[in-house]
């Protein structure tokens, strides 16, 4: 039987958000829930791996075999907070009509809004 003192300091259900990351034209993009897509920074085949470097904090890694193990690196190392900030500093990368995302290599990640103990400023940015 369940105590109500319990469940009053059972943690509260995280809050997660849906992006999908795509690799296209030596770049790496950002899709959220409201379709908008931004360019987040460098994806490209350097050598026989895939390496990156993100814009806005200048994440990067490289060694990479794939584009897509590239991109679950980088959904890794995003906090919600910084690529939220992003998608409203951020034109939507497909005004203008150039980009094409059909058939790109793509990766979904959750994102939690706030981790436990995450302050609502993001130090990160």
């Amino acid at each position: 039987m369940d105590h109500l003192d319990d469940l009053a300091h059972a943690p509260a259900p995280r809050r997660q958000q849906p992006f999908t990351l795509y690799a296209a034209g030596d770049r790496v993009y950002a899709r959220n829930v409201d379709q908008k897509v931004i360019d987040l920074g460098e994806l490209r085949q350097e050598g026989r791996g895939w390496c990156f470097r993100l814009d806005g904090n200048q994440e990067h890694g490289s060694g990479f075999f794939t584009a897509e193990e590239a991109l679950r690196e980088i959904g890794r190392k995003l906090h919600f907070l910084w690529l939220d900030g992003q998608f409203t500093a951020v034109a939507d990368a497909r005004d203008g009509g150039a980009l094409n995302l059909d058939g790109a290599p793509e990766v979904q990640i959750l994102l939690d809004e706030l981790k436990p103990g995450e302050r609502m400023v993001d130090a990160t940015v």
